[in-house]
């Protein structure tokens, strides 16, 4: 978007600009006996006319055969190598009087995107972590309060009133309930940190793939958990990192908010080639 705004204004300078030189060219005086004369802006020459053009531009200045005054735009787009994978633009800007302008612009490097990693308290590296947190959710027993989970700061709170709502919900930490041999997180509690990546723009939970597509950028994989099939409560899947860490002193069995891991129910929808009944479900969270 920021390209196209900046491609408009330019067509309008250019535009504006031919106007003033038709103008200047249309009332001027050319001298014909070599004396000096002035012309309708105030300025003396000698010999001969010169236009002053009072805009001035930067870029890359080629000469070309004289042409009538037109505006020429061509867009060339390249793809970059990397994880950037962006697109770089070059536009010609051909002016009256046989003057051709290049102008480059700046990949557009987006407005930058904000992710949540479940189960750790580090972002990335290139990522900037923006806090690291408790999760918290609503009980698995309750049949209000948020689907989502939320990663709750833990310092900084800050409070609008200190009187009592009288009518609220519920805010429990989070539990790994795994009894396998994935992990050994069994009832602890889950960490969780709020990344931020200047250079992406978008981001995507993507189920059952350990790799991200080409020219997304993967910000980590793990596995696919909800709250348990007979809970009364539902929860949102979410993607929570492959090595789980544990918040320190929280193995206490309170059964707050609670993580299982998620299978496919094979031949009920769900294909049973490339899923198992028997394998949790993967996951990764990519950007771009």
């Amino acid at each position: 978007m920021k390209n196209i705004l900046l491609l408009a204004f330019l067509v309008l300078l250019v535009e504006s600009i031919n106007c003033r030189i038709a103008t200047d060219e249309s009332t001027d005086i050319i001298p014909d006996n070599g004396n000096t004369e002035e012309i309708s802006d105030g300025k003396q020459f000698d010999g001969e006319t010169q236009i002053n053009n009072d805009n001035d531009f930067k870029g890359d200045e080629t000469d070309t055969e004289p042409t009538k005054q037109d505006v020429g735009l061509k867009a060339e787009a390249t793809q970059a190598d990397g994880d950037k994978e962006v697109a770089e633009q070059s536009i010609q800007l051909k002016i009256g009087q046989g003057k051709k302008f290049t102008i480059t612009l700046s990949p557009d490097s987006g407005s930058g995107v904000v992710y949540t990693r479940w189960g750790r308290t580090h972002c990335r590296s290139g990522a900037e972590l923006v806090y690291a947190g408790y999760t918290g959710g609503s009980g698995f027993n309750q049949h209000g309060g948020g689907a989502n989970l939320l990663c709750m700061p833990t310092s900084g709170v800050g409070h609008l009133s200190h009187q009592n709502p009288g009518h609220y919900s519920f805010m429990y930490g989070t539990e790994y309930e795994s009894h396998n041999r994935i992990w050994r997180n069994h009832d602890w509690n889950v960490p969780c940190a709020v990344c931020y990546v200047p250079d992406k723009s978008t981001k995507m939970q993507l189920p059952g793939r350990i790799t991200c597509p080409d020219s997304w950028t993967q910000e980590y994989r793990g596995y696919l958990m909800a709250d348990h099939r007979g809970h009364p409560h539902n929860r949102v899947f979410e993607c929570i990192d492959e090595a789980g860490e544990k918040i320190h002193g929280s193995n206490r069995n309170t059964n707050g908010a609670l993580l299982y891991f998620v299978t496919p129910v094979c031949n009920r929808g769900m294909p049973c080639g490339p899923y198992n009944a028997n394998i949790a479900i993967t996951c990764s969270v990519c950007t771009r």
